[in-house]
């Protein structure tokens, strides 16, 4: 490790005066921090890049973007009609203005943060109002119809769009002035949508210091800017963009892009640190990624190194085939890999061969037996498509359930489409964070709008945690609207118990929240008093379902699981014959260009840690898609 730290320090650094541009290294990566491109002075690729995505940008205009025409969709009779989102200066409220053939001339007002200046009532009364960098912070909106500040799906520019509620499910639609008119399903269920936005808690506040001074126009100004709300919870890095499979549906194009980008040792150890530098929080788990993050030539010095500076979970997104190999298992777990994200998309070879190119499970068993042989836990990642292998969420959740000495997590991820495609074939294949609800309520017993709740419900666990310690913690506070889930007990014949039928987790984590605020009052050294930890029993004592108890489910029981939940060596072994253990069925929802909403990349905390800085997950791979624009920095020609 020594030799890593004398390496990354003896990296040559430009001259301090010397201006940064995106796209041009500067070193050390920790240290970028330039102003938000301006036209006149964009010079790099990546730079013109970015400044195209502003043709329009209404919402950056204030309310001289508006009025915005487009094609829109008329709630009376169901058919797109001409009209134009307007501004009605004497209610402070936007309102869609239709043309329609069949209704005539008619105004409905829409939900509005962007152009007013609206508080829906469900805003948390501990919101922030501002980042530490003075960038305003919209409340969530979980009211429709309401306006969206999105992308086209044909040239990636910012423009002004609308959610909106028919059939029973959630759609975005949009009008680019040069590529027309696009439509797409959000969520599935409107109802459950609605829920997960009323279970969530204040934002966060942002960086101390972002990389990039001055953003206004998110996502051009990444990475990451003052506009950010969230701290980055993982930390991802790519190691390679080489893979041994050929997969359709992989975010990095592993095999198609011509060349190779494959940062080095002394690279890498500098994203690391940059992560690991980040403030108000440092971060503390960091997941390796690609292409195929086992293929590059110095991995297991990479994951000593990440657990070296400090990381408490290294993790690898994975295909698991070379994984499956006992010795490479056996050497991974002893350089300090804690977690596999694990590629699963079903149970079925034929599956593979479609989306993968071959048959993979012998592959996939034989990973989660190494895994199991060397104390790594794993967490299935199934690609989910509609009408190719949505059959498979209880599979996928059986099998799970079946390892659950080694397999404690499911993150199901609804396809992202980060290419063109047709809008029939869009609709036939989209598979929503609402389907998945309903699939997994089918195959486990759990109740769709009882038991499932929005990623960012367990933020009051790190709040409270960080005054217990006095340590900051990772927080989850992503958007409503990015993941949702939901935890089972695991019973020893395997019958899957989700918490949320024993717990009310509005009041639990709700009173640690509240509970946590009163503690920050009495000042920032402030910590948890004997009286402070017995009402946080209490609270657990009053969240749980005595209507509905379970004498095998208590709240005693519960705060075991959740330490299983967060230590390595609960939960397992002869530990894990103390309690029950847990399992988590999630999804998350990565934006395309069709369903993007810029509300919900300013809180995202999944960051990829680059040589141009840090980027937000839905700017690498979908959205704006700077993925090929970074990869150049460490390109280099394929070898013949």
């Amino acid at each position: 490790m020594e030799d890593i730290r004398r390496g990354a320090a003896a990296i040559t650094r430009p001259q301090a005066l010397a201006p940064q541009r995106s796209s041009e290294a500067f070193r050390p990566i920790h240290e970028v921090a330039r102003q938000a491109v301006h036209p006149a002075a964009a010079e790099t690729s990546l730079e013109e890049y970015k400044v195209s995505l502003r043709r329009y940008s209404p919402v950056q205009k204030g309310l001289d973007g508006l009025p915005w025409s487009g094609e829109w969709h008329c709630v009376k009779c169901g058919e797109n009609a001409p009209g134009k989102l307007v501004h009605e200066r004497g209610e402070d409220a936007v309102l869609l203005e239709l043309c329609c053939e069949r209704c005539g001339t008619w105004r409905e007002r829409q939900h509005d943060v962007l152009f007013t200046g609206y508080r829906p009532p469900t805003a948390h009364p501990r919101q922030p109002e501002k980042t530490r960098s003075g960038f305003p912070i919209r409340p969530i909106l979980g009211e429709w119809p309401k306006t969206v500040e999105t992308l086209c799906p044909e040239c990636s520019c910012l423009i002004l769009g609308r959610s909106f509620v028919a059939d029973g499910a959630v759609w975005m639609e949009k009008t680019c002035p040069e590529h027309g008119y696009f439509r797409d399903k959000v969520n599935s269920n409107a109802k459950l949508h609605e829920l997960l936005s009323q279970r969530c808690f204040q934002d966060e506040a942002g960086l101390t210091r972002p990389q990039v001074s001055d953003g206004t126009r998110c996502p051009t100004d990444c990475g990451l800017c003052g506009q950010h709300h969230s701290t980055p919870c993982l930390g991802q890095i790519d190691l390679s963009n080489r893979c041994n499979l050929t997969c359709p549906v992989c975010f990095a194009s592993a095999n198609q892009a011509g060349y190779l980008s494959e940062p080095n040792l002394w690279t890498v150890v500098e994203m690391l640190k940059a992560l690991r530098e980040s403030k108000p929080t440092p971060v503390t788990a960091v997941q390796f990624t690609g292409g195929e993050p086992t293929m590059h030539p110095d991995f297991f010095q990479i994951v000593r190194a990440a657990r070296a500076m400090g990381f408490t979970h290294v993790q690898i997104a994975s295909n698991g085939i070379l994984m499956s190999d006992p010795e490479f298992a056996k050497k991974a777990a002893k350089a300090g890999l804690h977690t596999m994200y694990l590629q699963f998309d079903g149970v079925e070879d034929e599956l593979y061969r479609k989306l993968r190119g071959k048959p993979l499970m012998d592959v996939k068993r034989k990973a989660v037996e190494n895994c199991r042989q060397n104390d790594i836990r794993i967490c299935l990642v199934p690609t989910i498509v509609k009408g190719v292998n949505d059959d498979q969420i209880e599979p996928i959740l059986r099998f799970a359930v079946e390892n659950s000495d080694v397999i404690n997590a499911i993150a199901y991820q609804p396809v992202s489409f980060t290419g063109r495609i047709a809008r029939k074939e869009l609709e036939s294949k989209r598979y929503t964070l609402g389907d998945l609800a309903e699939d997994i309520a089918e195959a486990s017993g759990a109740d769709v709008e009882r038991d499932f709740y929005p990623a960012n419900l367990v933020t009051p666990i790190s709040r409270f945690l960080e005054k217990l310690d006095g340590k900051p913690k990772i927080r989850t506070s992503c958007h409503s609207e990015c993941g949702l889930g939901t935890y089972f007990f695991i019973t020893p014949d395997g019958e899957l118990i989700p918490i949320p039928r024993m717990f009310d987790m509005m009041k639990l984590f709700g009173g640690m929240n509240d509970l946590t605020a009163a503690i920050e009052a009495r000042g920032p050294e402030a910590r948890p008093t004997r009286w402070d930890m017995a009402k946080l029993f209490w609270i657990f004592l009053k969240s749980y379902q005595w209507g509905a108890r379970d004498l095998r489910i208590t709240p005693l029981g519960f705060m075991r699981a959740l330490r299983s939940m967060t230590l390595k060596k609960y939960g397992r072994g002869a530990e894990g014959k103390k309690v029950y253990r847990t399992m988590m069925a999630a999804g998350m929802h990565f934006m395309d260009r069709y369903n993007y909403d810029t509300e919900r990349v300013r809180r995202c905390v999944i960051t990829y840690s680059t040589p141009d800085g840090m980027y937000p997950f839905c700017t690498i791979n979908c959205g704006p898609s700077y993925r090929p624009y970074i990869e150049e920095l460490n390109a280099r020609p394929l070898e013949s």
